[in-house]
């Protein structure tokens, strides 16, 4: 069971904001949210915050990803 107060709240999604804005194994703070979610820790509100830096997060990466293949879906280094 979650010990429920203000300060566990605001760090771990303090940390979960952390690591997903700094990319690192996203799908996975994403899950650990929803499971904060789950036991009374997070809110709501708080998984809205998360879910649009997650957003962010792949959006950047679509953008990479399209930059770096041709009009055809082809990876730019097998066209070089």
């Amino acid at each position: 069971m979650a010990i429920k107060s203000k300060a566990r709240h605001d760090l771990t999604l303090r940390s979960i904001k952390r690591e997903i804005a700094a990319g690192r194994d996203v799908a996975y703070w994403l899950d650990k949210a929803y499971t904060h979610l789950d036991n009374g820790l997070l809110t709501d509100a708080d998984i809205g915050e998360i879910e649009a830096l997650a957003q962010t997060y792949y959006d950047a990466l679509d953008v990479v990803e399209k930059e770096e293949t041709t009009e055809d879906g082809i990876p730019r280094y097998v066209t070089e």
